[in-house]
């Protein structure tokens, strides 16, 4: 299949669905949250092959108390939209230990390298996050490109929104 034609296949990091419900009174956040919905409106006309993992789910479990309404927020979103639901396994677990072992992310980013490990088995081309201190940083990526290619994985892309729709 060329490779023009063929639809991007993106894992969405929990952070993605997170930034649908921000607060849009932090001007800090507006252009977040604008690009969140941009990029929200594409997948939803099927533009994209999207992959969660259940990390993404477990996270979003783990909201406050305070913040309940904006979680069935965020179940509600990621139900409208068509999806692959990846487990977290064995092979996961291992690969994502690589990467920080790579350097890529420190041990307390265990998590974060579980979203990419994800990704990576998924066959993903790009993971899409706003969490730029730890996975959309040029650290995550230099290790998880010398990871992936001694696994034998395909060349995995990190980026926000903002710098994937940029790409478009």
């Amino acid at each position: 299949m060329n490779y023009e034609t063929r639809k991007l296949r993106i894992y969405l990091e929990t952070t993605i669905p997170n930034y649908l419900f921000e607060d849009k009174t932090n001007e800090k956040k507006l252009s977040k949250i604008l690009d969140t919905w941009r990029l929200w409106g594409s997948i939803k006309q099927g533009l994209y092959d999207v992959v969660v993992s259940i990390t993404v789910f477990d996270e979003i479990d783990k909201c406050p108390p305070a913040q309940k309404e904006k979680q069935a927020a965020m179940i509600r979103a990621l139900a409208e939209i068509d999806y692959t639901l990846v487990e977290i396994d064995e092979n996961t677990e291992r690969l994502a230990t690589r990467y920080i072992k790579a350097g890529g992310l420190k041990p307390s980013s265990k998590t974060d390298a579980l979203h990419i490990a994800a990704a990576s088995l998924a066959n993903c081309d790009v993971v899409l996050s706003w969490n730029c201190s730890h996975i959309t940083v040029f650290r995550a990526m230099k290790a998880v490109d010398a990871v992936n290619t001694d696994e034998l994985l395909k060349p995995l892309k990190l980026l926000s929104p903002t710098n994937f729709l940029g790409e478009e």
